[in-house]
């Protein structure tokens, strides 16, 4: 499974949709075992790669086997009747894809992320050596977008197929891909197994940001806050769950962890309740949130 990662505009999808041949390329060539893509049949390039675009729009009321089975056409008659071998690879897509049930569904009921689950298996009943997809988790909640990233993960494993797909979606990139191509316009692609490009410092470089930056250690990106305010802290478990969240909190509000302070946080774990004193003055707290509150009447007042 491979990854093409990069800004905005930095061609992406063009990169993907030329591979496809679905545009003209400006320049050079595109060789898949030898052969230059843009000089063979489209029968025969269709059946070494399989194309899953952002917008797949069905042009009928298909159903959800009817839209698989177009994944065989390279390899059906003229009359497009499919054999039991046919039969069996778009069974296999639909068992792999986890669609078992859903043949006679129409495809406009589907949800986002089960309408993208079809499209990936036309593409596996394609039956190509390369799949290629474009951002296929765009318009989908955090939960499919997951679900389609780690299902795109397995299929790369069990068919032994090449999956490269164009995706925002670094930080999920990360996990799954096998390799990341990482884009930069005017400078070419980097090619690179996810954890040596961290350690290299490669997205140091090509992702900074006054107002972001790259977190090694957890393979995130950061926001960088305006901390206009101070305040002490105690904390019994520096790197506890409790204390870390805690943390966050206070810096997401605008508030630098300071030695000496007007107000202090103390972070008890063991009453499970957050502490705050200001001029001889202690209020105990139960959540964070309300801690947050508390801290912000000691400041106003």
């Amino acid at each position: 499974m491979i990854a093409l990662i990069g800004k905005n505009g930095c061609g992406k999808s063009t990169l993907l949709r030329s591979i496809a041949c679905l545009q003209p390329i400006l320049q050079g060539a595109m060789l898949f075992n030898g052969e230059n893509l843009t000089e063979i049949s489209p029968k025969k390039r269709a059946r070494l790669l399989s194309v899953v675009l952002t917008e797949q729009q069905p042009v009928a009321s298909f159903t959800v086997r009817e839209l698989i089975s177009i994944g065989r056409d390279p390899y059906t008659g003229w009359l497009g009747s499919l054999s039991e071998e046919d039969d069996r690879i778009i069974a296999e897509a639909m068992e792999m894809t986890y669609l078992e049930g859903f043949e006679q569904r129409n495809i406009h009921e589907l949800s986002d992320g089960e309408r993208q689950r079809v499209f990936i298996a036309r593409a596996l009943a394609q039956d190509t050596p390369v799949i290629l997809l474009d951002e296929p988790t765009s318009h989908l909640d955090l939960p499919n977008r997951i679900h389609i990233m780690l299902l795109l993960q397995k299929l790369a494993r069990e068919t032994g197929k090449t999956i490269f797909i164009s995706t925002h979606e670094l930080e999920t990139a990360m996990q799954v891909a096998d390799k990341l191509w990482l884009m930069e316009k005017e400078k070419g692609v980097t090619v690179g197994v996810p954890e040596d490009m961290v350690l290299n410092g490669i997205f140091d470089s090509v992702f900074h940001h006054p107002s972001y930056e790259f977190d090694k250690e957890y393979g995130s990106f950061v926001v960088q806050k305006l901390l206009d305010k101070s305040i002490a802290t105690r904390v019994q478990h520096p790197g506890s769950l409790m204390a870390r969240w805690t943390t966050k909190a206070l810096t997401r509000k605008g508030y630098r962890i300071a030695s000496e302070a007007p107000v202090e946080l103390v972070v008890d774990e063991e009453r499970r309740c957050w502490v705050i004193t200001c001029e001889g003055r202690s209020v105990v707290t139960h959540s964070i949130g309300e801690a947050l509150q508390q801290i912000s009447a000691f400041a106003v007042k």
